[in-house]
């Protein structure tokens, strides 16, 4: 026959038992709220403009979670392709910065919309393409050269 002390030394391990579940249930959800995969994320250029031919051009793409840390874990696949469609330039290790993926490119010799694209691997274990254009333009040239001669004749 047990006694009163057995039962309540039985009572008082089965709610420290339920306790100490209770508890680690808490902290894997807190856990499971904060991650990372959790959040939502978006794959964005953050550049695109009007070039002229031979310019220094930039394409920047970022991956952010919503709490502002980089989602991108490895270099991003870069190309770029001609205004006819036809392959120019294929990069695949981009530079990081503060998160973004960037590489530098020469504008080409050719006029037209450009576009260009980023495929970039997540913290997540996902992927996602993401493209853009931009546009080079012989109004920009002319635009350029023009000021060159003005800038000329004033300091003359």
């Amino acid at each position: 026959m047990a006694d009163d002390n057995d039962v309540g030394w039985g009572f008082k391990i089965g709610f420290i038992a339920v306790m100490v579940i209770v508890a680690f249930a808490g902290v894997m959800f807190a856990y499971w709220r904060s991650s990372p995969a959790k959040e939502s994320f978006s794959l964005q250029f953050v550049s695109g403009t009007e070039y002229s031919v031979g310019e220094a051009g930039q394409v920047i793409v970022e991956a952010r979670f919503s709490n502002g840390s980089s989602a991108i874990v490895s270099p991003c696949n870069m190309s770029i392709w001609y205004a006819n469609k036809t392959l120019y330039l294929v990069n695949d290790s981009s530079t990081s910065t503060s998160g973004n993926e960037f590489i530098d490119f020469t504008v080409p010799n050719a006029t037209g919309v450009y576009e260009y694209q980023a495929s970039c691997a997540f913290v997540t274990g996902g992927s996602s393409i993401v493209s853009k254009s931009f546009h080079v333009s012989e109004f920009q040239n002319q635009t350029a050269t023009r000021l060159g001669r003005v800038r000329a004749v004033l300091a003359r």
